[in-house]
């Protein structure tokens, strides 16, 4: 998760996806200590369990 000043369209939370990076960007002051405690856990969960797939190729050495 990424703290961010705004995002588009009046957004509060949006995922990224970059260069086989993954995030979660979220404006500052719009989630709670609970409410992240929450979604990191689940967020734990998916990746843990095997229910989210990442099909990045791996960067290519030099470049």
């Amino acid at each position: 998760m990424e703290y961010v000043d705004h995002l588009p369209g009046g957004r509060v939370v949006m995922p990224i996806e970059r260069e086989g990076h993954f995030a979660w960007l979220i404006v500052r002051g719009h989630i709670s200590p609970q409410a992240r405690a929450e979604m990191l856990g689940d967020l734990r969960h998916i990746v843990r369990s095997g229910l989210w797939e990442q099909n990045w190729q791996p960067p290519q050495a030099g470049g």
